[in-house]
């Protein structure tokens, strides 16, 4: 199947006392090598754990994948009220809240969870802390007062990081506070939810073939077959710019870490939201940082560490550690993997024809065109204000004659076998039928990028079509098409001129889509 979209104690540990979680950050998702009989079934949801979910779920029929996506569902909501610091109410947030020196009563899966923060602190040497979050409230005080911390007040925040933050009573199952410093388990919780959504889906229903557990671009590939994922370079965060790796991987993890979806401004300085523990500094050095591993806990949490630490000493831990691999951008743009990062190899007939032509893209698609469209839009959020399903929803160009040129995004729904769930999107739908009388290529695949809000995409378009060709300066028509299922069908289009004159613009929302902003720079 195909997708578009060290702890070995630890490993073990987890499978005997979890059984959980979901999956989805913008994902594009190509299945391949699945069994015959089976069908790939996608299912996306906005607002799941604060980002986005995407589940796929390869298996014979649909009632089989529904039945997964609810329990997936059903789990997600069980760990989220554990493990939360957004829900005043999780046992987490409840610790949390106790005064030094008391304790209470937790779950298996909270104890659990707090010794390998434990393991991973020492195993990092301080570059992993939950009692991080102290930093962060300070940095993001200093982005609303536009002044940074003082160097006292810096080390301030190391020494109150620093200190034994609870004890552990195993045999108790009790937690006793010793500090009232404020905590987080964000760089490790999103990672074992999905562990353990994988868990129980296999355990439950043995007869899916594969699973895709995708949330917020911690993602986890799991069963037959394998997924093909699309790491995105810091500099082109884009949904569909120009990939910093595509990855095979199977029956194992990726998570993504760095600052391109989540910074504050400090006194006009862009700041990361990555702490460094050990000194209370934005972590500066490595933009992105992705990391392939066995289960995605492992990657979660590895992937915030090298974030944090020198990338040489990154790669060291990451070679220490079976199963687990990096690659890491740094801030002067050098790109440094580990030994075993995986890498997408062609079959051994196909690789000299494919070197060649992808040679002769390369070129052509490495230099800069004089034509620059982004494009923002935000998917609305629901009445209710709780997680909501994703509408299918697509981006692209037509030229003068209505022909599509380019699809830029593409989300889908694919909760029935078969092509049906294209056809929602009446106008792109159509048009790519047209498209495929000259070109057969597939417009679908799934991405590994950092945790980011909730419904909120970016897309660019530099005047190539599909095939990377450039386009000639002349009158095109930009579109975003919306559609939910039981829901509203919604079109947006504006009009523009490549080659034209410089504009911005603010379309006008829609039941679906609640704001959408163009910007066209001609180079």
């Amino acid at each position: 199947m195909l997708f578009r979209t060290w702890l070995s104690a630890a490993a073990a540990d987890h499978r005997n006392t979890l059984s959980y979680w979901l999956l989805p950050a913008f994902v594009a998702v190509w299945l391949c090598g699945k069994p015959v009989a089976a069908d790939d079934f996608l299912f996306s949801h906005e607002q799941v754990l604060g980002t986005t979910l995407e589940l796929t779920v390869t298996c014979a029929d649909q009632h089989t994948a529904q039945q997964a996506e609810q329990r997936a569902l059903e789990e997600i909501d069980r760990l989220a009220a554990i493990f939360s610091s957004y829900q005043t109410d999780s046992q987490f947030s409840r610790f949390t809240a106790l005064a030094a020196d008391q304790s209470m009563v937790v779950s298996p899966e909270l104890l659990r969870l707090l010794k390998r923060c434990e393991e991973w602190t020492r195993v990092s040497n301080g570059a992993f802390n939950p009692a991080v979050e102290v930093i962060s409230r300070r940095w993001q005080q200093a982005a609303i007062e536009g002044v940074e911390p003082t160097m006292s007040e810096l080390q301030r925040l190391v020494s109150m990081a620093s200190q034994r933050h609870w004890q552990l009573q195993a045999e108790r199952g009790r937690l006793i506070r010793r500090t009232e410093q404020p905590l987080t388990l964000n760089a490790i919780a999103k990672g074992t939810i999905v562990d353990s959504v994988v868990l129980a889906l296999q355990s439950e229903f043995p007869q899916i073939e594969g699973l895709v557990v995708n949330i917020g671009g911690d993602l986890r590939v799991a069963g037959v077959g394998h997924c093909a994922v699309t790491i995105p370079a810091p500099q082109r965060d884009a949904l569909n710019a120009t990939p910093l790796a595509v990855l095979q991987l199977s029956n194992q993890a990726i998570a993504t870490s760095g600052m391109s979806e989540r910074s504050w401004s400090v006194a006009g300085r862009a700041v990361s939201h990555i702490m460094d523990p050990r000194t209370a500094l934005p972590c500066v050095q490595v933009p992105s940082a992705s990391v392939v591993a066995a289960d995605a806990e492992t990657a979660d949490v590895l992937a915030t560490i090298c974030s944090v630490l020198e990338p040489a000493e990154s790669v060291r831990l990451i070679e220490s550690i079976p199963g687990a691999s990096c690659c890491l951008v740094t801030a002067g743009g050098a790109v440094l993997c580990s030994a075993g990062w995986p890498v997408q190899q062609p079959a051994p007939a196909q690789a000299q024809a494919q070197a060649d032509e992808k040679s002769t893209k390369a070129e052509a698609s490495a230099k800069p065109t004089p034509f620059d469209l982004q494009i923002e839009f935000e998917i609305a959020k629901s009445a209710g204000g709780g997680r909501y399903r994703r509408p299918y929803v697509a981006v692209w160009v037509e030229d003068a004659d209505g022909f599509p040129v380019k699809t830029l995004s593409l989300f889908l729904m694919a909760d029935n076998p078969g092509p049906r769930w294209h056809r929602d999107l009446r106008r792109w739908y159509s048009s790519d039928q047209v498209r495929q009388l000259v070109d057969d290529a597939k417009l679908i695949g799934t991405i590994s990028k950092p945790t980011r809000n909730p419904g909120v995409y970016k897309v660019a378009w530099d005047g190539r079509d599909d095939k990377g060709d450039l386009l000639q300066p002349g009158k095109y028509t930009l579109y975003i098409e919306a559609a939910r299922e039981h829901g509203t069908y919604q079109l947006m289009k504006h009009p523009f001129e490549l080659g034209g004159a410089n504009f911005t613009e603010q379309l006008k929302g829609n039941t679906e889509i609640s704001a959408a902003s163009i910007k066209y720079l001609g180079k």
